[in-house]
């Protein structure tokens, strides 16, 4: 029943993995199987969206900022740093704005600034769209979350859904590779193996196809191969006939 498509194949290679529609990328891996991952990366992708909108350490340190010279107020001891000595040091500052703002910090013994008092210059860091929200430049630790792992996150999620996608685009390339460079040989179909992934229970996963085939290239011994497929009505029609087809080999 393939007896007109091949036909119309060319017979010798280099052919183009475009001709047959089971070749394409799209084919490897259905719509509906993709919804849930898709899901899943876009939820852990507005994560460091969401936390870099709201951290102020963070959008101190990943946006753009300005440094203007502020002057202490007042400064008292208090009890932080786990439980070593600490200043709670109160400063004013004039952004480019010009009205006067008032930031806290709080500064542990490794701080270049713990030892400021009342009317000493300090240097304030502050972001340029929103001096609300400011920092002694160099006198607090950067209680920002790790940058590299905020990035990384939808990577690593990636990462674990792999194993639902990796076997199939890597049959699907080896399949396109052999299309393309492979001689065609008449082959029979001994047995086929159904083959499902699921993704999440009650989702539907992907499913496919090993099909055992037996052939002989042209001059050599029979051999037998399993072949890739994804295409429910082929492997159907192939299983229930079990009669000769052609194949591709190398």
């Amino acid at each position: 029943m393939f007896d007109d498509q091949f036909a119309q194949l060319p017979s010798n290679p280099p052919r183009r993995p475009a001709t047959l529609p089971g070749l394409r990328f799209a084919a490897a891996v259905s719509r509906s199987a993709l919804v849930l991952p898709l899901v899943f990366v876009c939820f852990f992708a507005l994560i460091p969206i969401s936390i870099s909108i709201s951290d102020p350490a963070l959008r101190l340190a990943m946006g753009p900022t300005r440094t203007v010279q502020g002057r202490v107020l007042s400064a008292a001891s208090v009890s932080a740093c786990r439980g070593s000595s600490a200043h709670r040091v109160t400063y004013t500052f004039s952004p480019e704005s010009g009205r006067e703002l008032r930031g806290v910090a709080t500064l542990c013994e490794e701080s270049p600034y713990y030892s400021v008092g009342e009317g000493d210059p300090i240097e304030v860091q502050y972001v340029s769209g929103n001096p609300s929200i400011n920092a002694m430049r160099g006198g607090t630790r950067n209680d920002a979350p790790p940058v590299a792992l905020l990035i990384l996150m939808p990577v690593f999620i990636l990462a674990m859904l792999s194993p639902m996608f990796v076997p199939q685009f890597r049959e699907l390339l080896r399949a396109r590779q052999l299309y393309k460079k492979g001689r065609f040989a008449l082959g029979k179909v001994i047995f086929v193996k159904k083959r499902v992934t699921a993704l999440w229970p009650g989702w539907p996963g992907n499913s496919a196809a090993e099909v055992f085939i037996e052939f002989q290239p042209t001059g050599d011994e029979r051999r037998e191969a399993v072949a890739w497929c994804p295409n429910d009505w082929i492997v159907h029609i192939l299983g229930a006939r079990c009669r000769g087809a052609p194949g591709i080999h190398r």
